[in-house]
């Protein structure tokens, strides 16, 4: 089994962060919004399977984020419009978009595989 650059944990970890914010900003709002909590909850998951992508080192797994971030920053606008009326909501979801944000330099910067 080979080693897992350390950029791959600390990009597991924050992915992890991530989407412990975005449970916790399920549960805190499910009940205002039960079809936007289903969708909260497969991102949750969605998520947390990226994290566990990152800790077996999986180079793909860069590309993929970009991807799910770029899409988690468009989707901040509507949620930072209504955000006199659902601050917390707003707060915590800019956090869980910011953790992806800072879990993919780790990605880019870690070594490709089989690379020395």
């Amino acid at each position: 089994m080979r080693p897992i650059h350390k950029n791959y944990k600390i990009a597991a970890y924050l992915i992890f962060a991530a989407s412990a914010v975005t449970l916790v900003n399920h549960f805190l709002h499910y009940t205002e919004n039960i079809t936007a909590g289903t969708l909260a909850l497969e991102t949750t998951l969605l998520i947390a399977v990226l994290g566990y992508f990152a800790t077996l080192g999986k180079d793909w797994l860069k590309w993929f984020l970009t991807f799910i971030t770029v899409i988690s920053a468009f989707a901040l606008q509507p949620i930072l419009n209504n955000f006199d009326t659902y601050p917390v909501y707003g707060i915590l979801s800019v956090i869980a978009c910011a953790l992806q944000i800072i879990a993919m330099p780790f990605l880019f910067l870690a070594p490709k595989e089989g690379a020395k």
